[in-house]
């Protein structure tokens, strides 16, 4: 029992000092020790008293640090990255919806956080399996020179073996403590989002035989005979770093010559900071509320189908089975530019302005084009042409604020990749603005952009990609053209910007924008509607109000 208690020390102490360079939260910590030492002493028990040859000891011992301190190693990686635990649901959608273009940009980018918790696993684990063989050759020398004593298993030490078994196999009944197990926690992730698949699969199908009941969606359109509706869907965008938002580069050049003709919302933030559980809630009657009210209520490509619009579907992201996919469907055309295996193929976003085109030149009274672009999304060096690499290696008031900050030259570097992105991104928008008013000339058009969630790029802590703690995560831009000026007086405009907004309601802008009436579209909740009113946000569960405020 001694020699099993000294094993189950050597791997807590390395739980220890993945717990010290803040690689696992203290929860984490506890739980995460309390089953490697009872595992440990449970199996390596059950080896010694199995008379296995010493080596099988020694090879089921270091099997379990590796296993508890490889799984510490992730758990840091990805809490550093998204900056909360990853038993989170959006970082395991994050994770789980990763294909290999994104896993190739995600190693690009994050090189550095990957190799420093590499090298924590390996120096961690180095060490234990050296205290490992150190205890071996000790335990070799004492049944060399007591051959009859160390050979002899006592009662006691059968009742304690059996009794860390049983407590082992107790601690699985609790469902907290069994996700601890290393080899029960991914699995457990992946059947969770398998199923939360099959059953967003029966909803979208639940929710198509109820077309069927439409009539009950009491929808009316209320708008000119021809209208068109352009809803940009940024991706990753943090209005932090737009100029058009007071930024200290000139990242948003073409904007900021627009900015007479838009309304730029000041004050509005993602109600995720990952991409799925954004759209979601952007896209259909869920909410921060209510997050299940997209499987019992339409959404806005069936309200806008139901009131007569065309509808046209145009993304520089790959198309894939998840609940994007399922939502592109509804439309009656879509094109999905990227042919790749993610958001690394080398495809501009400016590649979907023909595309645009065809669909605003489409003769259909009514038409809502929903543009997927890919904005920001790491890694930001493959977002822009190298034309719009324009401050990278700049020495300016932006880098010496990072540097008094203390920012890594990592941060710093990917801050200027990242305004080189927002400053491809400007040319793109202002391009679909232009587009829309030149190929719009006779009916009524408007454009909305609106971003999926941000960044943190070194505003709030040496970090650069998704932020589920940061605010930069959920601070966003949102603004809106529209052909028709005549729609908000000068007086008007600066109260609307100053509207404080979160983007699990914009379902009900967006009927706003399309002037579909429906008893599921609320004016209270329409950023643009004259009788709107302002809510309660949240960040993460957290209540937020802007600074300025």
């Amino acid at each position: 029992m001694r020699a099993l208690a000294l094993r189950a020390a050597i791997g807590f102490s390395g739980l220890c000092l993945f717990w010290a360079g803040g690689m696992l939260d203290v929860h984490e910590f506890v739980k995460s020790a309390l089953m490697l030492c009872v595992g440990l002493i449970a199996l390596a028990g059950l080896t010694r008293f199995s008379h296995a040859r010493p080596r099988w000891l020694s090879a089921v011992t270091i099997g379990v640090y590796c296993l508890y301190f490889l799984d510490a190693a992730i758990k840091g990686l990805l809490r550093d990255y998204f900056g909360i635990r990853p038993n989170h649901l959006m970082v395991l959608q994050a994770v789980i919806n990763t294909n290999p273009g994104e896993t190739q940009e995600f190693l690009l980018q994050s090189w550095p956080d990957v190799v420093q918790a590499t090298a924590a696993f390996l120096v961690i684990t180095l060490l234990a399996i050296l205290l490992e063989r150190r205890l071996v050759r000790s335990e070799q020398l004492i049944a060399s020179a007591t051959p009859a004593i160390s050979t002899v298993t006592g009662r006691g030490t059968h009742i304690a073996i059996a009794f860390f078994c049983t407590l082992f196999i107790a601690l699985h009944f609790n469902s907290t403590m069994a996700k601890e197990n290393p080899l029960l926690f991914w699995p457990m992730r992946y059947l969770e989002h398998r199923e939360q698949l099959a059953a967003m699969a029966l909803m979208q199908k639940e929710i198509t035989l109820n077309m069927a009941k439409r009539a009950d969606w009491q929808v009316k359109y209320a708008g000119p005979a021809q209208h068109t509706m352009v809803w940009v869907v940024g991706e990753s965008i943090n209005r932090s770093n737009m100029s058009l938002y007071g930024y200290g580069r000139k990242t948003t050049p073409r904007l900021d010559a627009m900015r007479d003709d838009l309304l730029v919302f000041r004050d509005v933030v993602s109600s995720e900071a990952a991409t799925m559980g954004s759209l979601m809630k952007m896209f259909t009657p869920a909410s921060l509320a209510e997050p299940d009210a997209w499987s019992t209520q339409p959404d806005v490509l069936m309200l806008a189908r139901e009131a007569g619009y065309k509808i046209f579907w145009v993304s520089n992201q790959a198309a894939n089975g998840d609940w994007i996919g399922m939502l592109s469907a509804q439309a009656d055309q879509s094109i999905f530019i990227n042919k790749g295996a993610g958001r690394g193929e080398g495809t501009f976003d400016g590649a979907v302005l023909p595309h645009l085109a065809q669909a605003l030149a489409d003769p259909a009274e009514r038409k809502l084009i929903v543009v997927h672009l890919f904005g920001a999304h790491p890694s930001y060096d493959m977002r822009y042409p190298a034309a719009f690499a324009r401050f990278d290696g700049v020495d300016d008031a932006i880098s010496k604020k990072l540097t008094a900050a203390g920012r890594s030259f990592w941060t710093r570097r990917y801050r200027n990749e990242y305004d080189n992105a927002i400053l491809y991104h400007d040319d793109t928008v202002a391009s679909i603005i232009d587009s829309t008013a030149r190929l719009s000339p006779n009916r009524s058009a408007t454009l909305l952009l609106s971003a999926d969630h941000g960044q943190e790029v070194g505003h709030f802590r040496d970090h650069a990609g998704h932020s589920l703690v940061d605010r930069s995560g959920y601070e966003i831009p949102m603004l809106i053209w529209d052909n028709d000026t005549s729609r908000h007086s000068p007086g008007l405009k600066a109260g609307l910007e100053r509207r404080a907004y979160q983007t699990d309601r914009l379902d009900h802008t967006l009927l706003g924008l399309m002037q579909i009436r429906t008893k599921y579209y609320d004016p209270l909740q329409d950023i643009a509607s004259e009788a709107f009113l302002a809510m309660p946000r949240t960040i993460n569960g957290t209540p937020y109000t802007h600074p300025a405020s």
